[in-house]
């Protein structure tokens, strides 16, 4: 099980956008984010996550990015199906080849059903508000 970097980064991007509470760019951002983020991947990253409605585009001069919802309306979860499918951060390694597959393969395929539940619940139920508040908290410290 593993989390792309993709999604990584857009989990970071995210809260740096949610600090700001302004309309901020691709280079403010990248030059904020203290992890080595490449412009362009981030400028890849912005798009995905402003074409699925998470976060507000201005072109332009003055242009950038700003949150389309507030804070506590924001889940990991939208962030990362927004930029990855969820469903791929999980790598079956028993594939079934026909319906008269063993009970071990399908046994073990329920596992990782099982485990993709969990996942996304899980992302669901964090807030990109708790993730600021705790960035603020380990900032302070």
């Amino acid at each position: 099980m593993a989390i792309t970097m993709k999604s990584e980064y857009a989990i970071k991007i995210m809260i740096l956008i949610g600090l700001e509470r302004r309309r901020v760019n691709a280079r403010e951002i990248v030059k904020k984010c203290r992890a080595k983020l490449p412009l362009e991947f981030a400028e890849k990253i912005l798009a995905d996550l402003a074409r699925n409605g998470i976060l507000k585009a201005y072109r332009g001069r003055g242009g950038g990015y700003e949150l389309s919802k507030d804070t506590s309306e924001i889940t990991v979860y939208d962030i990362v199906s927004a930029v990855d499918n969820p469903k791929d951060a999980i790598k079956c390694f028993v594939a079934i080849e026909s319906e008269n597959e063993s009970p071990e393969t399908c046994t073990v395929n329920t596992i990782w059903e099982i485990v993709l539940g969990k996942m996304e619940e899980t992302l669901k139920n964090i807030k990109l508000k708790t993730l600021i508040e705790d960035y603020k908290a380990r900032c302070n410290a």
